[in-house]
């Protein structure tokens, strides 16, 4: 049994599917409309053609002033059958038949392509995605949780302390367990040596 888009056997696994992003990080910045061309293929005298020459002829202006960096093509030809095509910057075309469609469905789909990217609708695996993630892993609210005792109160008491006792070693936590050795052997440069090793 065929499916919505005639495709024979697809599962979860075997659909296709995409990370979610957009094209060229828009939306950053100055959003730039990815629709460069529709264009509305109708004839003259069909029946079929009725409400896209009424659309053609009542709506099709008011649409052209909303979206003005869009080139639109009205193309009547003899016996066609009514269909829009819209074509986006990234090189992808979206056909659509205007068939049995009055005037305000031909204004939702143009307005559905002017506002679309462009990138085919596949099911997104993720509603996030970045291209660079983290070595650290995920943040989440529990990522550095420590438990405490919400019963005890805070001492707010002044502690008096000496600024030049050693902090100690601020580093070791920074280590892992098998590694702790290398902060006893760690050597005492001068100001002289750090000078002459190179960077990081």
């Amino acid at each position: 049994m065929s499916g919505l888009f005639g495709s024979r056997g697809f599962t979860n696994k075997t659909r296709p599917s995409a990370f979610l992003r957009s094209i060229l990080q828009n939306g950053v910045g100055r959003p730039v409309k990815q629709l460069k061309r529709i264009t509305l293929k109708f004839c003259e005298t069909s029946q079929h053609s009725l409400y896209a020459r009424k659309f053609v002829e009542e709506h099709l202006i008011d649409f052209a002033s909303r979206h003005p960096s869009v080139v639109i093509y009205a193309l009547p030809e003899t016996e066609a059958f009514p269909q829009v095509c819209a074509e986006y910057l990234n090189g992808r075309e979206e056909i659509c038949e205007l068939n049995k469609r009055d005037c305000d469905d031909i204004l939702k789909i143009l307005e559905t392509f002017a506002d679309r990217s462009g990138v085919e609708i596949v099911r997104i695996r993720k509603d996030f995605h970045t291209d660079i993630p983290s070595l650290q892993g995920e943040w989440h609210p529990f990522l550095n949780f420590r438990s405490y005792n919400i019963v005890n109160k805070l001492d707010w008491t002044p502690k008096l302390t000496n600024a030049w006792d050693p902090v100690g070693k601020p580093w070791e936590k920074c280590y892992r367990k098998h590694e702790l050795h290398k902060l006893e052997n760690r050597p005492v440069l001068t100001y002289e040596e750090k000078a002459e090793k190179p960077l990081g």
